[in-house]
């Protein structure tokens, strides 16, 4: 098969949301400067991914922000008869902003975005034995005010 910016999206109610009306959690996202998911990924399959993730407005139909994880995944490479021929390591960092944390009780959805591409320039073949392994790390860095 070949692929070529294959998207898969979806629409989900926005779980971020603070429903507490803020007075309930003692966590608040304008805690944060930051807060980042570090991915550290091998990929064995000869297709490659990216994420958008985008908080929305249905009210206004617009989009309030996006974190955007671009080559989440780097496809493996393959041989001339389209089997991989080993694994690709890539390292992305997925940064949630305080202007992201921002826009997350202005948005009643978030839309994701998959996208997919498969190795090179002809066709690849999909096996069986196939693996991804990968870690994720979460790095925070809090805004802390002492009074």
């Amino acid at each position: 098969l070949t692929i070529n910016n294959l998207q898969f999206t979806d629409t989900v109610d926005n779980f971020l949301e603070d429903k507490s009306n803020g007075n309930d959690s003692p966590v608040k996202p304008e805690d944060f400067q930051f807060l980042r998911v570090n991915i550290a990924a091998k990929n064995g399959f000869p297709l490659g991914v990216s994420l958008k993730m985008s908080l929305y407005d249905s009210g206004t139909n617009t989009i309030k922000s996006t974190v955007d994880a671009t080559g989440i995944l780097e496809s493996a490479t393959v041989d001339s008869n389209g089997k991989a021929t080993g694994v690709t390591e890539s390292s992305t960092s997925i940064e949630f902003t305080n202007e992201f944390f921002g826009s997350v009780n202005k948005a009643d959805k978030i839309i994701f975005r998959f996208t997919l591409n498969s190795t090179g320039n002809g066709d690849v073949k999909i096996y069986s034995d196939y693996r991804i392994n990968f870690t994720a790390a979460l790095v925070v860095k809090p805004d802390i005010n002492l009074h």
